[in-house]
């Protein structure tokens, strides 16, 4: 969390504080600058696994064949485990000529050797504890070459919404405590983005400097425990709104 408090406010007449910054997009009176950011994390739901059928022989028929043969395998496999068709998506198959390597010359083709068939293949899991099954299986019964896999989360626009709103009330207590703090109040806001405001960027921080967006993140590559046991990394998410609060002097308590 980054707070900036313009502090022209108490070093400057009002009317300099005006002419320096109010013709710059920003308010003509005292306000404060604040960056308020809420973070959680959740275990992924989904998996997607990337993975590759790949044939190779020297006769194009045959190696073609085999990739058809492990298809259908690979079809069967995954019904077996549930998975539904639309979420799995095979594409079309591709063919390669092998050549021999000649004397590292890679523009000088050697004698042809074969051929290599490809079927790519995309499967989401929404049943994640049964991932190191399917890439057990995948390997053990069609030879599948794993890719990648990419760890997601089902819900990530209701957690967003929610971020949303835990990050302008961490961004208020800041801009109350800090404005209390130095004798202030908070009156209203004048401006709030998902991003650094150009103006507070390019006029506090004219090197590149202020306030660095967060980002969502997460970790999509699972540590195995044991060959079907697998943990998951967590998935990190966080917003960040950047506010403008208008401010003004506290009345002065009561004697």
């Amino acid at each position: 969390m980054k707070i900036l408090l313009v502090s022209l406010v108490a070093l400057f007449p009002f009317s300099l504080f005006a002419d320096s910054y109010g013709t710059a997009g920003l308010p003509s009176q005292p306000y404060i600058y604040v960056a308020g950011t809420a973070t959680e994390e959740r275990a992924p739901d989904t998996i997607t696994v990337f993975f590759d059928l790949v044939g190779r022989d020297a006769d194009q028929a045959k190696a073609n064949q085999d990739v058809q043969t492990r298809s259908s395998k690979a079809f069967a496999l995954l019904h077996d485990l549930k998975i539904a068709d639309t979420d799995v998506i095979a594409e079309e198959i591709t063919s390669e000529a092998e050549f021999e390597q000649t004397d590292n010359n890679s523009q000088k083709r050697g004698k042809l050797i074969g051929y290599s068939v490809t079927r790519p293949f995309t499967v989401k899991l929404r049943d994640v504890s049964t991932f190191g099954k399917l890439v057990n299986s995948l390997i053990k019964s069609v030879n599948a070459e794993i890719r990648r896999s990419h760890t997601s989360f089902s819900k990530e626009d209701e957690i967003s919404k929610e971020l949303w709103n835990k990050a302008i009330i961490d961004a208020r207590e800041q801009a109350d405590r800090t404005a209390k703090q130095t004798g202030m109040k908070v009156d209203s806001v004048f401006a709030i983005s998902p991003t650094p405001i150009p103006e507070i960027t390019s006029t506090m921080f004219p090197k590149g400097g202020g306030v660095e967006r967060v980002v969502v993140t997460g970790s999509n590559v699972p540590t195995p425990e044991e060959w079907e046991k697998y943990r998951l990394a967590p998935i990190s998410f966080s917003e960040t709104v950047q506010i403008i609060y208008l401010i003004s002097p506290a009345a002065s308590p009561v004697k």
